[in-house]
């Protein structure tokens, strides 16, 4: 068998494996900012629900007013599309296939998101090396939102910067 063929075929295999899903504690994480929301409406519903119609009034005014400064609301927006983007990034994986030989996709550590451009940190799981995200580079800005994205080293092999601009 020539080195030809091997390429092909671990090419192969890897185009037909299966993205696994996700250990229970990386879902958690995934879905941290959701679930975070969900529990802290539980927990205040009963309170809020023993209060009087004027007090809900005020505490719902403290909480609406501040989203009338720009500077709020820019960064409660900012932090939103960071959440989003974070989904956005995992579909990006799958559908483009970029995944470990085991099926492990990209961890997302950290969405750090800006005017124009969003920093994201990704931990690549053992066999999947920051060159083989560079060539998908043009799939994950399509599905993001981004006109052009790039990978950046870090100080460790495991842990790349990936920058998605979003307009030029």
């Amino acid at each position: 068998m020539t080195e030809d063929a091997e390429d092909f075929l671990g090419d192969l295999h890897h185009a037909i494996r299966p993205v696994r899903p996700p250990n229970p504690i990386v879902a958690l994480w995934r879905w941290r900012y959701e679930l975070a929301l969900l529990v802290g409406a539980a927990v205040a519903a009963p309170t809020v629900a023993e209060l009087s119609s004027a007090l809900v009034v005020g505490l719902t005014a403290l909480v609406v007013l501040p989203l009338g400064v720009p500077q709020v609301r820019h960064l409660v927006w900012l932090r939103v599309r960071g959440v989003v983007l974070q989904h956005r990034l995992r579909t990006a994986f799958r559908a483009a296939r970029i995944h470990s030989n085991s099926g492990r996709i990209p961890a997302i550590l950290w969405t750090s998101p800006r005017t124009h451009a969003d920093r994201v940190h990704l931990f690549l799981p053992a066999g999947l090396t920051p060159e083989l995200l560079e060539g998908q580079t043009d799939r994950i800005a399509v599905a993001t939102g981004g006109v052009h994205a790039e990978v950046l080293p870090t100080r460790h092999r495991f842990v790349v910067k990936l920058v998605i601009v979003r307009s030029p």
